[in-house]
């Protein structure tokens, strides 16, 4: 069976931490560990990262990073971390579980049937036979994000933002070496580089998106609506350094 290690990464996670649903997805499944990853986080989270650490220590590791540097950084470092490993896939999740941790098997089972993928993505697709809860307004917003963005790597993809995704191992450096321009949006940029990496003929053939079964919106999001007006300007930022792509 594959071994897989899911990157958390968290910052001030203390009063929404589902602690009781990851420890006991640890004990049900073997072949899965997790990295959580505390950005700099100025709340209890340490201290609950570390109380899960005591019951798994095998299974459940800690990264800290000194201040907080964003979700790009901390998945980044977790990656990095976890590369010399001896995991078939490494793969992030949301902290908040927005994604529940049985999609894990799904995003393995299409890695396991498909050698030539390197990436498969979560992907919020609503249709009858799911349970996808999502605001509104953001589900709209978000689709014309990802037009744009789809616009910008001249690849079909549906939902590039989903917190849910797993690597190949074998991809991982390539994909995760050099820093992001982007905190919030370094998804976008990871596509670039699996464009960059085997052409862009040849990406479809490597990239898939999983629709997931269930995906709940949670409240307490980290991403302020400050940072929203940011999020043109910095795709246009990914725009011209990937513009190679």
């Amino acid at each position: 069976m594959s071994s897989i290690c899911i990157i958390i990464p968290c910052y001030n996670e203390a009063d929404r931490l589902p602690v009781d649903v990851f420890l006991s997805y640890v004990h049900q499944v073997s072949t899965v560990n997790f990295c959580f990853v505390d950005d700099g986080s100025t709340d209890q989270t340490g201290f609950l990262l570390e109380a899960m650490r005591r019951q798994f220590p095998d299974r459940i590791d800690i990264q800290t990073l000194a201040k907080n540097e964003g979700k790009a950084r901390a998945v980044q470092s977790g990656m990095l971390l976890n590369l010399s490993k001896p995991f078939d896939y490494l793969g992030f999740f949301d902290a908040d579980l927005a994604t529940p941790l049985a999609a894990i098997h799904d995003l393995t089972e299409a890695l396991d049937t498909n050698p030539s993928l390197d990436l498969v993505m979560g992907s919020r697709i609503k249709h009858l036979g799911t349970d996808i809860q999502r605001d509104t307004y953001r589900h709209y917003a978000g689709r014309i994000i990802a037009t744009v963005i789809s616009s910008i790597l001249k690849l079909p993809v549906y939902d590039s933002q989903c917190g849910a995704k797993l690597f190949r191992h074998g991809i991982v450096d390539s994909l995760f070496r050099e820093p992001f321009i982007s905190p919030w949006l370094f998804d976008v940029e990871l596509l670039a580089r699996l464009i960059q990496h085997h052409g862009r003929l040849k990406v479809l053939s490597h990239v898939a998106e999983q629709p997931l079964k269930q995906w709940t919106e949670q409240s307490g999001s980290h991403i302020s609506s400050d940072y929203i007006s940011k999020v043109w300007y910095e795709l246009y930022r990914i725009q011209r350094t990937y513009r190679n792509v």
